[in-house]
């Protein structure tokens, strides 16, 4: 995270590298991406970058945390009061939203997809972690839906928010680098018809 001395700056001044900060890495995979760009495109001395960031690491996790933010507040308004919508229900609006901020917001989504292109420890580290908290999230949702007897209970919270967070991600991975949103919506919603819905058509031979 950037030091102190980053926070001290004018607004114009910090908000100016971290649109150079953005740019770079959305032009740019993290491994080919040069903090000398960023440096002349923000139009600050060379060395005063190293007083702000400790390195190249710290300020590209510094932007995908900005970039979390900004998605988190444009989901805000349907995460308020959602206690009792049924789970599938709010994933898929989370889903939409999410397509919807990814359409809205295009350099950020240009930083994922080189992300997602880099398979290094940058992916493992930021993937890994924002999977672990969605699928915290998804488990308490999930408990809740068995609770109120929307979700059988001999079915594992843990395993459904794992299934669902796997499909759907590699629905993402793959079509969010063509750019093609609706594709990514419609399988997104084959699948959690198929899960609400299952795939026998009728009832089953004993």
């Amino acid at each position: 995270m950037p030091y102190k001395t980053f926070f001290n700056l004018s607004k114009e001044k910090k908000d100016r590298i971290i649109e150079a900060a953005i740019d770079e890495f959305a032009k740019n995979s993290y491994e080919n991406a040069k903090l000398s760009n960023i440096i002349r495109q923000a139009k600050i001395p060379r060395g005063s970058i190293y007083q702000y960031f400790e390195n190249k690491d710290d300020l590209y996790l510094y932007i995908i945390e900005l970039i979390k933010d900004k998605k988190m507040e444009y989901l805000e308004k349907l995460l308020k009061n959602e206690e009792d919508k049924p789970f599938l229900n709010l994933f898929k609006e989370l889903y939409i939203a999410g397509i919807n901020f990814a359409a809205e917001n295009p350099k950020f989504i240009k930083i994922f997809t080189n992300l997602l292109n880099l398979k290094g420890k940058m992916y493992n580290k930021i993937i890994k972690d924002s999977i672990v908290i969605a699928t915290t999230y998804y488990i308490n949702y999930i408990k809740n839906d068995q609770e109120k007897g929307r979700i059988r209970k001999d079915i594992s919270p843990e395993i459904f928010a794992k299934l669902v967070i796997d499909l759907t991600m590699n629905i993402s991975i793959e079509n969010i680098k063509n750019n093609d949103y609706d594709n990514i919506l419609e399988r997104v919603n084959q699948i959690i018809n198929i899960i609400e819905h299952g795939v026998t058509n009728g009832e089953r031979d004993v």
